[in-house]
């Protein structure tokens, strides 16, 4: 987390905490109503947070964007069954603009990393595909191939000349926390109900989440080569 936190960032992170927590008991209990009511709130104030921050740039809009629609996600997934290929298609939005804000500052291929990538993805298709996705084969494929994508291109920020190392590693763990949630979220709906996998998928979601909200904070700063030259 930024050093020498606002009192407004420590409000922010004290109700996010409180509505996760709620939602983590709505979970436990089986209780509909608070799940809804809390789900959508820490990406919202994560959101919130970044539209805050003073000297915002295409990276830190383009987060913003994504932020919502993850929000947007949240509570159509959580609202019904029926909602899902909505909330799917919220959260590849959402992708989009992740792979969109990472492309700002880096553009370099770093091909290597897009093959270890896309291998994954193949390989939980083809694990998921043991399973039943029935009519959602195809949006769950090409929602792997996006969540890949932003996955190479949050990697290839890494060590990347002029990225500041901060938030590159930043929006990398953010990227392979969320790509995390994401698999065992599909595993638990299309190939084995896991006990208590809805607690993880969420955890690991919001830390993804927040990784890639500080990539944002950080990624208008120099980066420490550029500090060094200046001085």
């Amino acid at each position: 987390m930024p050093k020498n936190l606002t009192t407004r960032a420590k409000i922010l992170i004290a109700v996010g905490v409180i509505f996760a927590l709620a939602f983590i008991a709505g979970e436990l209990i089986d209780n509909h109503p608070l799940r809804l009511a809390a789900k959508t709130v820490p990406v919202l104030l994560m959101a919130l947070y970044l539209l805050l921050q003073p000297g915002k740039g295409r990276f830190q809009w383009l987060v913003i964007a994504g932020l919502l629609f993850g929000a947007a996600g949240d509570f159509l997934l959580e609202l019904s069954p029926d909602a899902f290929l909505f909330g799917l298609i919220a959260f590849l939005i959402g992708h989009i603009f992740y792979i969109l804000a990472f492309l700002t500052d880096c553009r370099r291929p770093v091909w290597g990393v897009a093959i270890f990538a896309y291998l994954y993805g193949v390989g939980i298709f083809s694990f998921l595909d043991m399973g039943d996705m029935g009519d959602m084969m195809l949006p769950v494929l090409i929602y792997i191939l996006v969540i890949t994508t932003m996955l190479w291109r949050a990697a290839a920020r890494f060590h990347a000349s002029g990225v500041n190392h901060a938030s590159a590693k930043a929006g990398l763990l953010g990227a392979l926390f969320f790509l995390a949630s994401d698999s065992l979220l599909a595993i638990t709906l299309f190939v084995y109900d896991l006990p208590y996998a809805g607690i993880v998928v969420i955890l690991t979601y919001w830390i993804g989440q927040l990784g890639i909200t500080l990539a944002a904070v950080w990624a208008g700063q120099p980066s420490p080569a550029e500090r060094a030259s200046a001085g």
